[in-house]
């Protein structure tokens, strides 16, 4: 009884006051939400990246042959050919690669550019199994050398992480080699190429 009688009812200023700081505060967080208006006045094409020049080695059509140092017999020596050409007003190139041995094949059409915010080049590459290789690359200037890295699915259906190097030897000829691995760690060697490619004229 004794608490019955002294327990405090809400007034109805108090109710009505609490419901209007709620209605403020909901009002508030959708106007924070809401998008604001767009200025397309302000937003322009940034300049193009002076790094993407160092893929002009690279442009043009090319033949190519690799051995696979860890295999035997005919699936050791592979050969092709590759296309590369700008796109997007020379901030993309697009890449066409068709591999053959005597075993097998496949085509792989790749994209590589220059991250102007993370300044890294960004390159991916999607083949006619399916399997996807994608990752990131520094160029030496000096040595005029490519060191790209990347994670893909590789040809064995498996995850894969490997590295290629390629050196611009000179105008007409490329030396590469790829190494894949198992494991991140780059402990478990599942394959190792060594190849060059040569230009078409």
């Amino acid at each position: 009884m004794f608490c019955e009688k002294n327990r405090r009812v809400p007034s109805a200023l108090y109710v009505l006051n609490r419901a209007g700081l709620l209605m403020v505060a909901g009002a508030l967080l959708l106007m924070g939400c809401a998008a604001r208006e767009i200025d397309f006045s302000t937003i322009t094409q940034p300049a193009r990246a002076g790094e993407l020049d160092a893929f002009d080695a690279f442009v043009g059509s090319w033949t190519w042959e690799a051995e696979v140092v860890n295999a035997t017999g005919d699936g050791k020596c592979w050969t092709g050919t590759a296309e590369w050409r700008w796109s997007l007003d020379r901030r993309c190139l697009v890449g066409d690669l068709h591999a053959r041995s005597n075993l097998a094949g496949f085509d792989a059409t790749g994209l590589w550019t220059f991250n102007p915010k993370t300044r890294k080049y960004v390159w991916t590459m999607f083949n006619s199994w399916g399997y996807p290789q994608s990752g990131t690359a520094k160029y030496d200037d000096s040595t005029r050398t490519w060191t790209m890295r990347y994670r893909c699915v590789g040809l064995d259906g498996t995850r894969s992480y490997g590295r290629y190097t390629m050196k611009v030897v000179d105008a007409d000829t490329l030396e590469w080699s790829q190494r894949e691995w198992a494991d991140p760690m780059y402990l478990i060697l599942k394959m190792e190429l060594r190849g060059t490619y040569k230009r078409r004229r």
